[in-house]
């Protein structure tokens, strides 16, 4: 503790009071007085000037319309260095909750012996708090009716508190499509407008047990999450990229225990256990890093780094098939480590010129995490410290991690997808009939065709690629833009077909438009101009001709005989 003495600052209206308290403080021998003050006036003046180490405040000013809490809780913001301690009288339990929870570093009720008073302010500035124990706080006890219905306000203010934590989780996810972004704003808001609500039909004496709630306990108002039991003893992986990988983003440090595909685009990943699934990107994630710090030791130049880097990622994704497929798909019986490695030498042409080379951004990732040049995106440079090119970093990593477990789980798909020893060990439950692994392969086989004949040429023609990234909740996707003109050149047959019908749709619609609105108009035109004139005519004829012949018929009868 410090030799020199606690410097206190006075606020209160009692002027009597005040001078009695000033005299009896005084009279400690580590205790000095600063100054005192009435009122809020030259509050902030005074703090800036004296510098006090605790200011010893009465918030409560009968006898001025102004109240002195919302300037407590300006000063604490503004001068944290300063210790805020309330000597007031008995405050209503709801001001003595809100007071702990704001963070007022000690309350003393008006009568405290100065005894106590000064041993507290000598326990504030050692850093420690001092508060009566609210257990002891007198509260009225509930009727049977409202300890009937606290438990339902309490739960479903639970339930708002974590839709409102799921909601501002899923705001906070980069790459948010304008209708996503635009639903979950509108859930945050249904939700603080429930909790608003749930809190307003609050009966008072609840609202005050909902507040003791909230500070008695000891970390939030929401309960702790139970831990949820996991098969195989698999623990949360934490994936920690060494300093070289340090843009690789905070998602992927942390996989979520659910990655769950949240896209319209069937993956090979669908098929596994959460938990396989999880380990599988996970053991993608540790082989980039490997991957990383293996070329980092070589000491290559960019000059020597491959052009296309498919014969890199050709070999991280037989170091990760071998790796996944003999920790948990091993037949012993049938298969050994050199089979399943003649199998993959067989097969890695095949998944390269199918999967590996069509991810993109491969090249300039390397070159951004080794060399750490410049990151190109939307045709401009991002260096490397810059936030655009740490977030797209963090795009093209998650997007190679995930397309590498995919491709690991193809070369299971196509050679073990229907051995029961694979079958249990890492399909889900539903996924284990030969009808349903079928149903399965053939989405998938349907959907490669799909994407070879449709999707992929319109990609090309429309200067985009889809990234899959990860989120707290699961897989992603988002369209960012590339130039693809080369590829756009090398198109031929169908997928070239592809693109002219594009091209002719482009170029036939607005005019196909137009005409479209031309006739309608022209129809328009014609039922109201022509047509209904032309019936309002007759309609008014006939009407004219009814009033004639009635009028004709009266005058009749009253023409004398």
């Amino acid at each position: 503790m410090s030799d020199s003495p606690l410097t206190i600052l006075i606020v209160d209206e009692d002027p009597v009071f005040r001078l009695g308290l000033v005299t009896a403080l005084g009279r400690e021998p580590d205790i000095q007085i600063l100054g005192e003050g009435e009122g809020l006036d030259n509050l902030r003046q005074q703090l800036e000037t004296l510098a006090p180490d605790t200011l010893l405040i009465d918030p409560q000013f009968p006898r001025r319309a102004q109240s002195g809490w919302p300037l407590v809780r300006q000063l604490q913001t503004a001068y944290p260095q300063v210790s805020i301690c309330l000597l007031t009288a008995s405050l209503e339990y709801d001001q003595l909750l809100a007071a702990k929870t704001q963070g007022i570093e000690a309350y003393f009720p008006k009568g405290t012996a100065i005894v106590d008073l000064v041993a507290g302010l000598k326990q504030v500035r050692a850093g420690q708090t001092r508060w009566p124990s609210l257990q002891t706080v007198h509260t009225p006890p509930l009727s049977p009716w409202e300890k009937l219905i606290w438990p339902m306000f309490r739960d479903g203010l639970r339930q708002i508190e974590q839709g409102l934590q799921q909601t501002q989780a899923s705001l906070q996810i980069p790459f948010l499509s304008d209708f996503d972004r635009l639903f979950w704003q509108g859930r945050q808001r249904e939700l603080k407008f429930a909790r608003w609500l749930v809190r307003s039909l609050l009966p008072h004496r609840l609202k005050t047990w909902h507040k003791a709630a909230n500070v008695l306990a000891p970390s939030s108002s929401l309960p702790s999450p139970t831990p949820t039991p996991r098969r195989s003893g698999v623990k949360a992986i934490t994936l920690r990229p060494p300093g070289n990988l340090a843009p690789l983003g905070q998602i992927l440090q942390q996989l979520p225990l659910q990655v769950e595909n949240l896209t319209s685009i069937p993956l090979e990943l669908d098929i596994l256990q959460p938990l396989k699934r999880q380990e599988l990107l996970s053991l993608a994630q540790q082989q980039l890093e490997t991957t990383i710090k293996e070329l980092q030791a070589l000491r290559i130049t960019p000059a020597q780094l491959p052009d296309n880097c498919l014969s890199i990622v050709g070999e991280m994704w037989r170091s990760l098939s071998l790796t996944f497929f003999g920790k948990y798909c091993q037949p012993k019986s049938e298969f050994t480590l050199e089979q399943i490695q003649s199998l993959l030498e067989i097969y890695q042409p095949i998944i390269s010129q199918e999967k590996l080379t069509k991810i993109p951004f491969v090249v300039p990732l390397f070159h951004h995490l080794l060399f750490a040049e410049p990151l190109m995106v939307n045709q401009k440079e991002y260096a490397v410290e810059s936030s655009e090119a740490r977030q797209y970093s963090d795009l093209y990593a998650q997007n190679l991690v995930i397309q590498l477990a995919n491709s690991t789980m193809v070369f299971i798909l196509n050679y073990f997808a229907d051995y029961e020893a694979i079958k249990i060990a890492l399909y889900e439950q539903s996924m284990l009939s030969s009808r349903q692994v079928a149903r399965f392969r053939n989405d998938l086989a349907w959907y490669y065709q799909f994407s070879r004949y449709w999707l992929h040429p319109k990609q090309i023609f429309e200067s985009q690629h889809t990234l899959f990234y990860l989120t707290p909740t699961g897989i992603m996707t988002t369209q960012v833009y590339a130039p693809r003109q080369r590829e756009l050149g090398q198109l031929r047959a169908i997928p070239w077909f592809v693109t002219i019908v594009l091209e002719c749709r482009d170029a036939l619609s607005p005019r196909l438009r137009a005409v479209v609105e031309f006739l309608g108009n022209g129809v328009v035109f014609l039922l109201t101009q022509v047509v209904g004139r032309a019936i309002g005519l007759v309609g008014k004829g006939i009407i004219q001709g009814i009033g004639n012949t009635w009028q004709e018929s009266r005058s009749q009868q009253k023409r004398p005989n």
